[in-house]
């Protein structure tokens, strides 16, 4: 059968080559495994076995992306690699020469997986000051001699492999009608074109999805090097380059003493990032489950505990919850997108420009958040999403920094989706409520992230007091009046609940709800709840003592106000204070980035700094009358605090924890 002329020579070689090259990666990484088998120590076999089979999606997807254009020059009529020898010989060379790239990628992976615990990435270009000076450090001479040695058989093998498969699938056959090479195009277009993809979902393959496993060094595995090198060295360069020269425009030489002085921290310090060592006396031998329920759009203007605009009571929910706990009325985000709330609710960092923070290969983050610091104390840690865990990279950037389960619909079950946000929001709650009362045998830290209240705003049929349809904008104020009451009944549920007792609850927002916009960095985007509560009866008594409720605050706030509530010791990576801490001696600030705007607000004021334009300044409530030319020392200050955080944060993603 293979023999016939009808089948096509040219796929039939591609096709088997592939296969080829895919089963030589996985080989690569059966020698990655073996050669760093001190950190695959206490790993399962299976899950070990497991990386494997996740590992063939990227395997795969890189011959792919080698192989497709390979066969789409072999069968060119007329000159196709089964007629013309020099096509032959330059295309097999081609896929030769390609494919001991990327074998040597791997090899040089290795040791700069064992020397930086991640992927290769383009730190390769970076460290030393010159591309590719990393390598002569990895290696010393011995170890060079047996890698050389490695890559060289490895190499021989694949082409010797190469040459049989030539031989049988294109010299040795039939030789095939063009017309029938050009009929095979498109079948090996769509496995290719797959492969090279990843997945069949809106969202293409993301690194987040070899997060398989709560075991990291598993996870790293399944990864292939070739990708991860690719992805960050040549795919995302554009916005680095550009983040590159717009921290070289600011060129802030005071930029981290500055970021020192807002954080009551010492002007000098060895350490490498901002740190401060959070101790308590006594420690808390009993600390609280922690939920952190971040709504979606869920903003001040249209709350009516905060700053409800809008003629209609579209949160009896929150606002009866807010009686029980501490509400911040002075609060905000740090974005205008999910991702940015989650680096910043969970590790206390603040977005930056340019590349996403939640898409940055593995190893780059170095962040240390709840999720990784609860998890070290023995915390079963997890997040709920309603829709596409890799929206975004999510599941990767979760699960490689300290998350060690994502629930998803594909989890809650697809079937009950209503658009491409997922499930509705009280069916995330139901099921993150089953699974969370399966953990009462052991404290847990999870975030639940609602997306209900948001486009294409389509509500399930459920009785939460809709608004009728003649109301202006119903479609929007019912979905975020749904949020609300599907929110008050998650609550309700656990607090009736004994699995549930000392359990603190958090609730806030990813961002605000836009009102009558006025200027490019809108402010009602960002103004949001923060609300804390706790099954625990003494806790509102706590919280008052405090008398903070109107304290200025931004997400980037709830990762030591949570630590500080819990009592547990820990070390302050992030740029936020305990809220209710009153002995606090940096400054209060809010700080949100949209593109190259940057918002900060201190002592009632509030500045737009456009990095490449005029900045404004307003005084609150007041964001009418812009104040920057009559204040121009006051603009110079603001604007200088709020670049020395944004270049702080930016270097500080550079820079290994302590």
């Amino acid at each position: 059968m293979l023999q016939s002329k009808y089948i096509s020579g040219p796929a039939l070689f591609f096709i088997t080559a592939a296969v080829t090259l895919t089963l030589f990666f996985e080989l690569w990484r059966f020698l990655f495994i073996l050669a760093l088998n001190e950190k695959a120590a206490g790993v399962p076999p299976g899950v070990l076995l497991k990386a494997f089979v996740i590992g063939l999606r990227f395997d795969f997807s890189i011959t792919s992306y080698i192989v497709l254009p390979l066969f789409i020059l072999s069968v060119i009529p007329f000159i196709d690699i089964q007629r013309n020898r020099f096509v032959r010989s330059f295309i097999s060379y081609l896929f030769i020469v390609l494919t001991a790239a990327a074998f040597f990628l791997h090899l040089v992976d290795i040791e700069f997986t064992r020397a930086f615990y991640a992927r290769l990435n383009d730190f390769l270009f970076y460290w030393g000051g010159a591309p590719l000076a990393v390598i002569p450090h990895l290696w010393n001479v011995l170890s060079a001699i047996v890698y050389t040695v490695l890559f060289v058989i490895v190499l021989a093998v694949f082409i010797r492999l190469v040459k049989l498969l030539l031989n049988k699938t294109v010299i040795d056959r039939p030789r095939s009608p063009f017309w029938i090479n050009l009929a095979y195009l498109p079948l090996v277009l769509v496995i290719f074109g797959l492969g090279a993809r990843g997945r069949l979902a809106e969202e293409p393959m993301r690194w987040g999805m070899a997060y398989f496993s709560q075991y990291d060094f598993a996870n790293l595995a399944a990864l292939n090097p070739v990708y991860t090198f690719t992805l960050d060295a040549f795919y995302n360069r554009r916005e680095k380059v550009e983040t590159e020269k717009l921290m070289a425009e600011i060129n802030n030489d005071r930029a981290e003493s500055t970021a020192r002085e807002l954080l009551g921290m010492p002007p000098n310090s060895e350490d490498n990032r901002l740190i401060r060592p959070v101790r308590f006396e006594p420690p808390n031998d009993n600390p609280p489950n922690v939920i952190l329920i971040i709504m979606e759009s869920f903003g001040a203007t249209k709350i009516g505990a905060l700053d409800n605009r809008f003629p209609y009571d579209l949160t009896p929910q929150f606002d009866s919850l807010a009686v029980h706990g501490t509400l911040f009325t002075n609060f905000y985000s740090c974005g205008e997108r999910t991702f940015a709330c989650l680096a910043a609710a969970l590790y206390g960092s603040p977005p930056g420009y340019g590349k996403l923070i939640v898409k940055q290969v593995p190893g780059e983050n170095h962040l240390q958040g709840l999720p990784s610091i609860l998890k070290n104390y023995g915390y079963q840690t997890s997040c709920f999403v309603t829709t596409d865990p890799h929206f975004d990279n999510m599941h990767g950037f979760l699960m490689s920094n300290g998350v060690m389960k994502v629930y998803s619909m594909y989890d809650i079950g697809e079937d009950k989706a209503l658009s491409w946000m997922g499930v509705p929001d009280h069916v995330m709650f139901d099921f993150a409520y089953k699974k969370l009362r399966q953990k009462n045998n052991r404290p847990f830290f999870a975030t639940l992230l609602t997306a209900s209240n948001h486009g294409p705003w389509l509500l399930p049929e459920v009785d939460f007091g809709r608004l009728p349809d003649s109301v202006e904008d119903a479609h929007k104020l019912n979905a975020f009046k749904y949020s609300d009451w599907a929110l008050g009944r998650f609550v309700d549920q656990i607090s009736n609940d004994t699995a549930f007792d000392n359990t603190l609850i958090v609730i806030t927002a990813d961002n605000g709800s836009p009102y009558k916009q006025k200027n490019d960095l809108e402010i009602t985007h960002y103004q949001i709840p923060l609300l804390i509560l706790s099954t625990d009866g003494d806790f509102k008594k706590v919280c008052d003592s405090a008398r903070t409720a109107s304290r200025l605050g931004s997400q980037l706030d709830i990762l030591a106000t949570v630590m500080g509530l819990l009592r547990l010791d820990y070390d302050n990576y992030s740029f936020g204070k305990d809220l209710f801490d009153t002995s606090y001696t940096g400054t209060d600030f809010a700080h949100f980035v949209e593109r190259d705007l940057i918002g900060h607000i201190e002592n009632c004021f509030f500045l737009i700094n456009r990095l490449h334009g005029k900045e404004s300044l307003y005084k609150l409530p007041d964001d009418s009358t812009d104040l920057s030319d009559s204040l121009r020392d006051m603009v110079e200050e603001h604007k200088r605090k709020s670049e020395a955080i944004f270049q702080t944060a930016y270097h500080n993603m550079k820079r290994p924890l302590r």
